[in-house]
């Protein structure tokens, strides 16, 4: 009987061992150059996405977002009961040499409430969701950016449940599962993030706006026709400390210029802003930092905002088209670009670095569309067959900035951002 409770007790600590060797649910499992763990806890199965990412996923491909709180809108023939969770969700951006990596982890404890459109939120503690521990850029500055870690967790599938979610000021983490069709543009306040299920969650014919907001975090999302009243899919007055990461944007060049307004707009003093890792394409006019040349009273000092490993594709203009503020642009990849990419004016400055043009108009321009010159340093970028289209007027004095980032070889980057960049 002994020797039967020792073999037992042997096995089940050589069980534990292995899951304790194993990745956690939602980490990174494999890919080129990836060293860690490559088998995943019971429960869960290694998931290849691309030659840079697997991830552990749930072995019966149930949805991530499964095991977080749903809000549920009361109907006029039943009360639907919707599941309260208490979620841990860790999620990590990574960035090694040569890929891009995004886990999740989910634990969760459960309690059935009735729902209705106005959720109330429970007093008891709530549990971290994201912990960032490579945001890089501007974003990384002034206290930092995390969202709304530490505050309680959603599931949306509807405009009213997300704005039932967006409800109150508290931290708050906010899981979008499908495309949202919305019919007006969402109002998103301070300390929240709104992130992605999948790679298929997001918003169409809207867009959200963020006015005297701050510590944001936008992930994993797609944006597409946005009709909103700015025309704009992301629009940002007078808000600091916001991360947009992972995300994909896209209208479409079948009207006029006009017709749509910009994709991720930032203006009135917004600062300390971080782009990274997005698909940004077929639009006319993407990115306005600094809306007005007559705003500097406003602007200058301020307008702090970093864009890297982007994929920037069939874009008329703007990427950015920067004024009166301080912009660090890196390992971004602009492909098939019609009237400029990187526009520095009204004496904003610029550091562009080791980047790639493809078919790329005026790929850094100092002197275009304002009165003042804006100013530039350049260093190890890929201007292909358009560098005689550059139009640096202005050598500025940014060599470097406050923050710690390493910079992928100019050589490489092109099959790093257009295998990584975009919803996961």
């Amino acid at each position: 009987m002994k020797t039967a409770l020792i073999i037992i007790v042997t096995i089940l600590n050589y069980t534990t061992s292995l899951a304790a060797n194993c990745s956690q649910p939602y980490y990174q499992c494999g890919g080129s150059s990836w060293n860690g763990l490559t088998c995943c806890t019971s429960g869960y199965s290694c998931k290849k996405f691309n030659e840079f990412f697997s991830q552990c996923v749930p072995s019966n491909n149930s949805s991530p977002d499964s095991t977080t709180k749903k809000i549920t809108k009361k109907t006029t023939t039943a009360t639907k009961k919707a599941t309260t969770k208490k979620t841990t969700t860790k999620k990590t951006t990574v960035k090694k040499t040569s890929k891009i990596t995004t886990t999740k982890k989910t634990a969760t404890k459960t309690t059935n409430i009735i729902k209705t459109k106005n959720p109330s939120i429970s007093n008891s503690s709530s549990l971290s969701n994201v912990n960032i521990t490579e945001l890089i850029g501007y974003a990384s500055l002034n206290g930092g950016t995390i969202g709304g870690q530490g505050g309680q967790t959603y599931t949306v599938s509807n405009q009213s449940q997300l704005e039932s979610a967006l409800a109150n000021n508290d931290k708050k983490i906010i899981i979008v599962d499908g495309i949202i069709k919305l019919t007006s543009d969402i109002i998103v306040n301070s300390n929240t993030s709104l992130i992605g299920a999948n790679k298929n969650s997001g918003f169409t014919n809207g867009g959200i706006k963020m006015k005297n907001a701050k510590n944001i975090i936008i992930q994993n999302l797609k944006f597409s026709y946005c009709l909103g009243s700015n025309k704009d899919c992301i629009n940002a007055q007078k808000s600091t400390n916001i991360w947009v990461d992972h995300c994909e944007f896209f209208n479409d060049r079948n009207h006029g210029k006009d017709y749509y307004d910009g994709l991720i707009d930032f203006t009135h003093a917004s600062d300390y802003i971080t782009i990274s890792w997005c698909s940004i394409h077929d639009h006319y006019k993407a990115s306005l930092i600094g809306h007005s040349d007559t705003n500097g009273n406003e602007d200058t000092g301020k307008l702090h905002i970093t864009y890297h490993h982007n994929y920037f594709k069939n874009v008329g203009s703007r990427l950015p088209s920067l004024r009166f503020g301080t912009g660090h642009v890196f390992n971004n990849v602009y492909e098939n670009i019609e009237s400029s990419c990187v526009n520095v004016r009204m004496g904003a400055q610029a550091l562009v670095e080791n980047n790639v043009f493809l078919n790329a108009n005026k790929p850094i321009s100092t002197n275009l569309d304002s009165s003042q010159e804006g100013s530039v340093i350049q260093r190890n970028n890929d201007f292909g067959t358009t560098s005689n289209t550059n139009s640096i007027t202005s050598v500025g004095t940014l060599n470097s900035v406050p923050y710690k980032y390493t910079v992928d070889n100019v050589n490489s980057i092109y099959k790093i951002v257009i295998n990584n960049a975009g919803t996961h």
